[in-house]
């Protein structure tokens, strides 16, 4: 962190009398959370979890006509983590983001280091800000961005630090990090006068054994409609290889959703996603698997799905209303999801059981308390099956979750000439 500030007294020196731009900006997220069977249903006899984590981060930015640099340290911990004097932190202390660009010219750049790939809706590659941590890739990225097309390639090689350098100097094995090896993506985007679309093809291989690594592929498109007061979306994305065990590959996932606008202040959306789940009576693997995306954003906000934990790879069709109303400082939505996978479930007994997983409610607030200080709170609440009680494991039958969180987060801009 010294490296950090002595950059920043050198950067705030320099740009004084020089044609730079500098900007520095803080930021403070708390957020507490009670989880009564987030993720999971509670196992019997469990207590709830209550806890608040705390994201810190500085945003560090430079532009001048030939360079942009964005350097984001941060520090993520739980309140109570160490001793008050204590000397072993355990805290995640990293560089959330810290990449370089040259500009060829106002239009296209290239970039090299760590950063956040969120595109369109965030459905297969988000930065995933919800998350106190976020997420962030190592990677070199080439972008076009003309006035009404843009087009971003790019491409990362990972490995490991089990031998550190300078012992490293044989073999590329990467093991024991859940991370692709090796990465490729190109992402395709266009405007039209009330539609745009883009176009999303990204490869990756998995390492599997010292000399074999098995390769995914995934496509398709995302497109919106804006016919005031009617907004239509779609997408669908299909992949194909093999996944990071060697089965071959053949899954996809479709979303239609309509959303409309009630003056400046309501905004209704009535849509469905759909990913197809693994079949028992194939030796291939039809699991659809969003990758990189903020599922949280999508399949309910208790995460049940697709974020970290498993629902045995069974698929999921998310049939879903969303409302929001938005006034002044205010905001509140309410959203419900009706669960199902999409391939077929058997509890150990061998019995076939019925598809139809639960129903989630999630309630949301969000207020500005000052210029650059907000809270934001939330309940939800889910009525779920045995049949989602098989999928995740758990010795219950019908039952009930809950989940609560707040979150102040304070983010001035401390300096910018």
């Amino acid at each position: 962190m010294r490296l950090v500030f002595t950059f920043l007294f050198t950067v705030v020196i320099f740009t004084q009398g020089a044609l730079a731009q500098f900007k520095l900006t803080a930021e403070i997220r708390p957020r507490a959370e009670w989880r009564n069977g987030f993720k999971s249903p509670l196992p019997e006899n469990a207590k709830p979890a209550f806890f608040i984590e705390q994201r810190s981060r500085l945003y560090i930015e430079f532009h001048s006509e030939k360079i942009d640099l964005m350097l984001v340290p941060q520090d993520v911990r739980i309140w109570g983590n160490t001793d008050q004097a204590g000397k072993t932190d355990k805290a995640l202390t990293s560089f959330q983001q810290a990449w370089a660009a040259y500009k060829f010219n106002p239009e296209q750049r290239f970039l090299v280091g760590r950063m956040e790939l969120d595109y369109d809706n965030a459905r297969i590659l988000g930065n995933l800000d919800w998350a106190q941590q976020g997420r962030s890739h190592d990677l070199l990225k080439y972008e076009y961005n003309g006035k009404t097309s843009r087009l971003h390639v790019g491409a990362a090689f990972n490995q490991d630090n089990n031998s550190p350098e300078p012992n490293k100097l044989a073999e590329t094995y990467y093991k024991g990090l859940n991370n692709y090896k090796s990465f490729q993506y190109a992402w395709f985007h266009k405007d039209f006068k009330k539609i745009y679309t883009s176009l999303l093809l990204l490869n990756e291989s998995r390492q599997y054994a010292p000399d074999t690594s098995y390769y995914m592929q995934t496509g398709g498109f995302y497109s919106q409609a804006s016919f005031l007061p009617l907004i239509l979306t779609a997408e669908y994305y299909y992949q194909l290889g093999k996944n990071s065990v060697g089965a071959t590959k053949r899954a996809y996932m479709a979303s239609l959703s309509a959303a409309i606008k009630a003056g400046k202040q309501f905004k209704f959306e009535l849509g469905a996603d759909y990913l197809s789940g693994d079949k028992a009576s194939t030796s291939n693997n039809e699991a659809f698997d969003p990758l990189y995306g903020t599922h949280h954003k999508f399949y309910g906000h208790m995460d049940y799905f697709y974020v970290g934990n498993s629902h045995a790879n069974k698929g999921l069709n998310d049939m879903f209303l969303k409302s929001s109303w938005l006034r002044d400082d205010w905001a509140l939505s309410l959203d419900v999801h009706r669960f199902a996978a999409t391939a077929g479930i058997v509890d150990v007994q061998g019995n076939s059981k019925n598809k139809y997983l639960g129903t989630e409610l999630d309630l949301g607030f969000s207020y500005n308390l000052a210029e650059s200080v907000n809270l934001k709170g939330g309940y939800s609440h889910l009525f779920y099956t045995s049949s989602m009680a098989v999928l995740k494991q758990v010795n219950q039958q019908n039952g009930q979750s809950s989940w609560a969180w707040l979150m102040l987060t304070v983010k001035p801009v401390i300096f910018q000439n």
